[in-house]
């Protein structure tokens, strides 16, 4: 009995090698830099304004 592997799939047919070279690193490291700094500065933000919202809960 023959197996049919008939899935559907967005894989490539042909099979594939990449590299990633160092510019495609400094980018990702870049990106997420940046990403934590955003997320630091709404924390800060939301972080502030609890604080006002229990002084004026007091």
């Amino acid at each position: 009995m023959e197996k049919k592997d008939n899935y559907p799939t967005t894989a490539p047919k042909k099979k594939e090698i990449t590299i990633e070279t160092n510019s495609n690193l400094e980018n990702a490291i870049e990106n997420s830099v940046n990403k934590h700094k955003e997320y630091e500065a709404v924390n800060i933000s939301i972080g502030a304004d609890e604080i006002k919202q229990q002084n004026e809960n007091l």
